[in-house]
């Protein structure tokens, strides 16, 4: 996969750098810089970037698509992103450095490109010193030792920070709503033990005076739908067992738990594919367009599958009825 990406990008630039028919200031500005990316896209240090890159994602991609499964699971994924962290923190070592100059030598030597650190300028910054007995900033001169510190282990560290900031909220998601997973379990449980958990579901729905959930009412019914449940029931089965006996006036805070808890994983995925969309639905010609109709317009690409099943003349013709105006004389 590397191969064949960094293989495909070469000649794209070398092909803009020789096309003779780009004349003129931006025809010459083009040529310069395929010129330039072809150089930069066939330097040692490019390859071991790709290296570097495509081992992250490809781990952190299989952590993200766990996150944004329907079959969400706050305790897997919780130990799925224990995995992750402890893959990163493995990568950040003097060996792991090495192994993957091994691997971009590799791909160097098949697409005949020097395993070489090319040096960059060296450009010393002068600080005033404000003390005599400061020393001055000794720049890295050992390439492969810079590349190291100011690249590979700058990018380690700050997955493993993203992975570890990620990891504590679903550690404090998990311990308010991780008792939910398991709701046939809690008729072995005691009343004071559920009624905590209640409690710190009501506190983290709680936004002052105003509150989404009574803990004493969540604690009662909840008893009651775990002697009705099945021992192997997930959320989204116990949702469904109060929808379809039509329970829901009769639980309506177990269902709003329910429901807040099964939202988790949109969280996650929704925002990404609504500034995805929002690039193709926003464009230049666009810019004029109100906050209403960028939201109308946004929701119709995003939902583009309920869209396309309704029926337009059913609904202008609804429309037209709840529109009509008569003149009575």
């Amino acid at each position: 996969m590397l191969q064949s990406v960094a293989w495909r990008q070469q000649p794209s630039s070398t092909e803009i750098y020789d096309d003779t028919t780009l004349t003129g200031s931006s025809g010459n500005t083009s040529r310069v810089d395929g010129k330039d990316l072809a150089k930069a896209i066939s330097s040692f240090k490019f390859l071991v970037s790709l290296v570097v890159w495509y081992d992250i994602l490809f781990e952190i991609n299989m952590t993200s698509k766990q996150l944004q499964a329907k079959e969400f699971d706050i305790r897997d994924t919780i130990n799925q992103l224990g995995e992750t962290k402890k893959f990163l923190g493995g990568r950040r070592s003097d060996t792991d450095f090495e192994k993957t100059l091994v691997d971009a030598g590799e791909l160097a030597e098949e697409l005949d490109v020097p395993a070489l650190f090319e040096p960059d300028p060296i450009h010393i910054r002068k600080k005033r010193k404000q003390f005599i007995y400061e020393a001055d900033d000794e720049p890295i001169y050992n390439l492969k030792e810079k590349f190291k510190v100011n690249f590979y282990f700058a990018v380690i560290d700050t997955a493993i920070r993203s992975a570890e900031e990620i990891f504590i909220l679903m550690q404090q998601i998990s311990s308010v709503f991780g008792f939910l997973y398991d709701i046939y379990s809690l008729q072995n449980t005691t009343s004071k033990q559920i009624m905590e958990h209640c409690l710190n579901v009501e506190q983290a729905l709680q936004h002052g005076e105003s509150k989404d959930i009574d803990a004493f009412d969540l604690c009662n019914e909840l008893q009651a739908i775990a002697r009705r449940v099945q021992k192997s029931a997930s959320p989204q089965d116990v949702l469904n067992f109060i929808w379809k006996n039509k329970l829901t006036d009769t639980v309506p805070i177990t269902v709003i738990a329910l429901r807040i808890l099964l939202t988790l994983p949109v969280s996650v995925a929704i925002g990404e594919q609504s500034f995805s969309k929002l690039k193709l639905i926003k464009t230049n010609m666009r810019t004029s367009m109100l906050q209403q109709r960028l939201v109308g317009l946004s929701t119709l690409s995003i939902e583009h599958d309920i869209a396309r099943s309704i029926d337009l003349e059913e609904l202008v013709s609804k429309f037209a009825k709840l529109k009509v105006r008569k003149n009575k004389f």
